[in-house]
């Protein structure tokens, strides 16, 4: 019996063949993103480009499905790659450790056939969109918070576009985060599960689910949210704005510890040798080199630098400090 026979009872042989054929992004390997990159790597899609800018930490395995205590540390997109890997070994998967910017996001998803949505900021969503709209390429938003989930197929012209219901991204304070509201860890099962079928829908040719959907699993609510089909100037001209709009020096708060991450435009190219040993005789301070970056700990802030200057300063720091520090460091 084929690894799918049971799958392809239900959806058929020439669906079961178009997603062998098939090419997804995922952006965000967290609760729902590693949730539906097991999925999909279990359902045969031929590749997968797993994209994510953190590393594993302790507080991510009350709902992380995929890590356990030996990924502690580990890059996310690398540690996914390994355990998707030994799930299923005939598929080609590819892992991106790198923040989705303006810079980088049509190299890492123009060439999607659908892009999955497991990320944990706006930005990276209106990337998402702006995308879609430019290459034409379906995507799933989907995301959860305290016990609450949201799902929603995106495929414009056909659906309206992520801008029609929300036309600029909300300011942080607006917002709940896992950090402010905590998070159930079966609504990301359940979430990334239901986003799962969706991209397989789009895959094979089905309609996908047409509402934006919201749940509250602890109250057992449901709210459909029928979004005009009007549609915003932004898809109806094409407007790109997040792509085709620089971002400058850059921090923002990480979600779900304490710290800073610092981005940097235009994007460095950093000699993490020249660099290593640079940092190395620094007074109190720790670092280790490996090829994709520096880690290390300094003054009780653990510090990680990329190759492109991206920087992640783990602890209690200001972002003015993070910004002194880069400056004294690589300018």
């Amino acid at each position: 019996m084929s690894r799918y026979a049971k799958q392809s009872l239900f959806l058929g042989e020439a669906s079961q063949e178009k997603i062998a054929k098939a090419c997804v992004a995922i952006v965000g390997l967290g609760a729902t993103g590693s949730v539906l990159a097991q999925w999909l790597a279990r359902a045969g899609i031929g590749t997968l480009h797993l994209i994510d800018r953190d590393f594993v930490e302790i507080s991510n395995l009350q709902r992380q499905l995929l890590y356990d205590e030996s990924d502690l540390g580990q890059p996310k997109a690398l540690a996914a790659e390994r355990k998707i890997r030994s799930i299923n070994s005939s598929i080609r998967i590819y892992a991106h450790v790198v923040d989705l910017i303006p810079d980088n996001a049509e190299q890492l998803l123009s060439h999607a056939d659908v892009m999955g949505d497991g990320t944990d900021n706006f930005e990276a969503r209106f990337l998402m969109n702006d995308v879609s709209i430019r290459h034409h390429i379906p995507w799933v938003y989907n995301g959860a918070v305290g016990s609450e989930g949201m799902i929603w197929p995106i495929h414009p012209p056909a659906t309206p576009c992520f801008r029609c219901l929300m036309e600029q991204p909300p300011e942080q304070s607006d917002i709940d985060t896992c950090d402010t509201a905590g998070i159930l860890g079966p609504v990301t099962g359940l979430i990334g599960s239901w986003a799962a079928i969706e991209i397989l829908k789009f895959v094979v040719g089905e309609p996908p689910q047409s509402d934006l959907v919201r749940l509250d699993q602890w109250s057992n609510e449901r709210q459909f949210i029928h979004a005009p089909i009007t549609r915003c100037r932004f898809c109806r001209e094409g407007i790109t704005e997040f792509l085709d709009t620089p971002w400058q020096f850059k921090t923002s708060s990480l979600c779900g510890t304490p710290g800073v991450q610092l981005r940097v435009n235009p994007a460095r190219n950093i000699d993490l040798h020249s660099l290593f040993s640079h940092l190395k005789p620094r007074k109190d301070s720790d670092w280790k080199l490996t090829p994709l970056f520096i880690q290390g700990k300094e003054r009780d802030i653990s510090i990680t630098i990329f190759k492109d200057g991206r920087m992640l300063f783990r602890g209690d720091i200001l972002p003015e400090t993070a910004q002194q520090w880069f400056h004294e460091v690589l300018e």
